[in-house]
């Protein structure tokens, strides 16, 4: 389940997942393929929402000599999207990997994961787990969160685990949602990462109350054999 079902299960008003490539209706069989892309790098709000991409197609038929042109307008586009790092990524240069490796350390959260999506093999296992880590701990929905818990789906070693576990207690109610329903999938509770016959049980986490919370946690410690002790203390 991508990032649109999971936010539709609980209600969030929240973009597209970013799989679409742009479409300029303002595009006329004369134009370059430098052109093209550069018209596709003007974002406006149905662009934003929709989550597409510059023009990966006007890239691929580029002139090396445009191609060079688009590579180092991407390299020098500051602060970096994460459409920059998907169009540097299909570019695959040298140039463009040291970019991309250079985004690992980005402070946008959706720059960090486009990284681990669009240029997994540019990256060690460690990197792209401390970076998920770090989003799971800190970022919202809107801020990269629903686009990293696309990457816990199949994605998930023991300390990814771990954080969701904790999350659980220490996350706001509807981040505590979609951690409760992504442990339930990855424990094999679950077909997706949001089932929504168990939706139910996954929103008693969307509770300000501690003891309703700490209800609902062990509740699930008991359906999934998870040892609730350990994470217990830790929010004391």
């Amino acid at each position: 389940m991508k990032r649109t079902d999971r936010e539709k299960s609980n209600k969030l008003s929240r973009t597209s997942s970013p799989n679409k490539q742009i479409v300029d209706v303002n595009q006329t069989n004369t134009d370059s393929p430098f052109q093209r892309f550069i018209k596709s790098v003007t974002i406006d709000y149905e662009k934003w929402h929709d989550g597409m991409s510059y023009d990966l197609e006007a890239i691929k038929q580029a002139s090396p000599n445009e191609s060079g042109k688009i590579e180092q307008i991407l390299v020098d586009h500051i602060p970096k999207d994460w459409r920059d790092i998907e169009a540097l990524a299909q570019i695959d240069t040298p140039n463009a990997q040291k970019a991309i490796k250079k985004a690992v350390r980005d402070p946008n959260p959706k720059v960090q994961i486009a990284v681990a999506r669009f240029a997994p093999k540019l990256i060690s296992d460690r990197q792209k787990t401390q970076s998920l880590v770090r989003i799971l701990q800190n970022e919202k929905i809107f801020d990269g969160l629903s686009q990293a818990l696309d990457e816990v789906e199949e994605y998930h070693p023991e300390e990814i685990t771990e954080e969701l576990i904790k999350g659980l207690l220490s996350r706001e109610g509807e981040v505590a949602v979609l951690f409760a329903a992504m442990l339930f999938y990855i424990y094999g509770k679950a077909k997706e990462p949001f089932d929504m016959n168990q939706r139910p049980f996954f929103l008693t986490f969307n509770t300000k109350n501690k003891i309703e919370r700490l209800s609902a946690f062990l509740e699930l410690c008991k359906q999934l054999k998870i040892n609730p002790e350990k994470y217990i203390t830790k929010n004391k």
